[in-house]
């Protein structure tokens, strides 16, 4: 089964126009699905527009919009709101190295946009859309960074982190309607900040996260790339974060513990969970 087959005529990608998320959208084309992307440059999304076009004969809607405005969600909203898609990919993600105390307030929090604010908004807008039609994909990628925290690589570590822990949420909470969700985790990936051979040892080529991803979607929440599987294994412990998560969603739809929420009383929602846990 195709990817159209599966999740429908069209895709929309963030990000879409290089590295990652230009693979994705060539992955997506490949597979007969139509594709929505944006980014920031109009000579990138042009020539991807054209290569997609050419290459695979689909549609194609690509846009220019900065996903650190504060009104980006609504710019991508109003360029696909008349398309039916039926897979997201959020490949948007702003990365550089410093102290914590001299960065600068208001890049932090656009990098905090562009990473993390945006991502959330799209994911609930087409999260809606899929639930309604009883299929979907959505792909927010993590990283190495994401899976603890990275000195140096602060807010960037600490969105990561969020976007893997939502993506975790989603795949248990929209796996019922028939929506499937995922976050790779990606070390080193050749882009246009990383310009290496492909081959170079530690560093995948982004068709290789896109087809790792693709093997485990709709199976797991989420799976480590091959060439950062050894060191984060053990700091990632994928079959035991699963039963908490299952754990956590049965908790929170108890009526006991939605009661206890509603009241605001959380002293006794912990004693509550105290007696079972010495129950057990």
């Amino acid at each position: 089964m195709t990817l159209k087959e599966k999740y429908g005529n069209w895709a929309f990608v963030a990000g879409g126009s290089e590295g990652i998320g230009g693979a994705w959208a060539e992955k997506l084309a490949k597979e007969g699905m139509n594709v929505a992307f944006c980014g920031r440059h109009a000579e990138t999304l042009e020539e991807k527009r054209a290569a997609l076009e050419s290459r695979y004969g689909v549609e194609t809607r690509p846009f220019i919009c900065d996903l650190g405005d504060l009104d980006a969600y609504q710019k991508v909203i109003k360029e696909v709101d008349d398309l039916d898609v039926g897979f997201f990919v959020y490949n948007a993600g702003i990365s550089d190295n410093g102290f914590f105390a001299d960065r600068d307030i208001e890049t932090e929090l656009w990098r905090l946009n562009v990473n993390s604010r945006t991502l959330l908004a799209l994911a609930i807008y087409f999260s809606k859309k899929m639930v309604a039609a009883g299929k979907g994909a959505i792909v927010l990628p993590s990283s190495g960074a994401g899976v603890c925290g990275s000195p140096y690589l602060q807010t960037y570590s600490a969105t990561k982190a969020y976007n893997l822990t939502l993506a975790e949420a989603l795949w248990s909470e929209l796996g019922e309607f028939g929506v499937d969700v995922i976050s790779p985790i990606i070390g080193a990936t050749i882009s246009q900040n990383l310009k290496v051979p492909v081959g170079t040892p530690g560093i995948q080529a982004p068709e290789e996260v896109v087809e790792e991803t693709l093997a485990q979607l709709g199976k797991e929440p989420t799976v480590i790339v091959s060439t950062i599987y050894d060191m984060f294994k053990n700091a990632y412990i994928l079959e035991e974060r699963k039963k908490v998560i299952e754990h956590i969603k049965h908790e929170v739809h108890n009526p006991e513990v939605a009661d206890f929420f509603t009241k605001g009383d959380l002293d006794s929602y912990t004693s509550k969970l105290m007696e079972r846990a010495l129950d057990n």
